[in-house]
């Protein structure tokens, strides 16, 4: 080998050596400036997955959903049937998403007509005088829990708190004495994947109705007088109506169906629903496409920010943030 060809092998090496840290910083500072959030699932790997698919037999339509952490513009549904699937799978007659709370989803049970009964779902095996879907507040340890059928639910901290609607102008001072009267609930921690428990109160809008979350229903009251009576200062978390016109479905020209595939891409900005962190998926199907033999073998949901200056601004407006909170206002 000439030396002239070792002084050119010695120069793409260093070329490649400085690209290198360079090519990744400039995809690191990307990441951080355009964020994208991504959830899986797998029926091979359902334990991998970080959500489930449903099936409503009845209405014959597939539902899934997620919680994202993220300010985002687009997002991107994809779904692969594989092998698994039925020959109709790949052609739903309608794809929608819909902002919400996944507790918000519960059916409608029977509306709450007596104060009785009220009181005894608000303090349901509690007997302290912190009615369930209370915020209680530990001041010394700034650690922040949920009431649920007279148990405690543990904050892991201030984004999944507010994310889920809840205000910290709502919290209750209590004492580690009247804390440890209350026994950590089955699921000690709140995460991203829970629902809202019972006890929790969502007050609906335009039409301003009020719900109690109970056993998987979600119960209107009828009369709030009874409500402000039992709890001078209870609080709501706000939601949209449950409606059909909330359900933003996919548009023709951004829906693609090949393969045993199907591609989704929804624009946030165009969603008629906005309150509520919960991204609830449907594919609707024909009645001559059973969705008992409709399978998934994978998809994912990826969301997307828009590349604008309002996205760059953003980033950095948390990222100050979080080293401010992090680093100067923590006690």
């Amino acid at each position: 080998m000439t030396s002239a060809s070792l002084e050119k092998i010695y120069k793409i090496v260093r070329i490649i050596i400085f690209a290198v840290p360079v090519f990744t910083i400039l995809l690191g500072m990307y990441l951080i400036l355009f964020p994208v959030e991504s959830f899986g699932y797998s029926a091979s790997q359902p334990e991998n997955s970080k959500f489930e698919i449903a099936k409503n037999e009845s209405q014959n339509k597939i539902s899934f959903g997620v919680f994202p952490t993220l300010n985002h513009q687009y997002i991107d549904l994809s779904i692969d049937f594989g092998k698994i699937g039925s020959s109709s799978a790949e052609k739903p007659t309608q794809i929608t998403i819909e902002k919400t709370y996944q507790a918000f989803l519960y059916p409608d049970g029977e509306p709450i007509k007596d104060k009785g009964e009220l009181r005894d779902l608000l303090f349901r095996d509690n007997k302290s005088p912190y009615p369930n879907g209370s915020l209680l507040h530990l001041k010394p340890t700034d650690e922040v829990y949920l009431l649920t059928d007279g148990k405690k639910i543990l904050f892991p901290g201030p984004e999944i708190f507010r994310a889920f609607g809840y205000n910290f102008d709502n919290l209750a001072e209590v004492e580690k004495s009247t804390l440890d009267q209350f026994p950590n609930a089955d699921d000690r921690v709140f995460l991203w994947t829970h629902p809202h428990p019972n006890g929790t109160l969502f007050q609906a809008y335009p039409s301003h109705k009020i719900y109690l979350v109970v056993d998987g229903k979600k119960r209107e009251i009828e009369n709030v007088q009874d409500l402000s009576n039992l709890w001078p200062n209870y609080f709501t978390i706000p939601v949209d109506d449950a409606e059909k016109n909330n359900q933003f479905v996919c548009p023709p020209d951004a829906q693609q169906t090949k393969n045993g595939k199907v591609f989704c891409r929804f624009d946030r900005q165009k969603m008629p629903s906005s309150l509520g962190g919960y991204y609830n998926f449907a594919l609707k199907y024909p009645d001559s496409c059973p969705i008992a033999g409709v399978n998934i073998e994978k998809a994912s949901i990826r969301l997307v920010t828009g590349k604008t200056f309002a996205t760059v601004k953003d980033s950095f407006r948390s990222i100050f943030a979080s080293v401010l909170n992090r680093y100067f206002l923590k006690q």
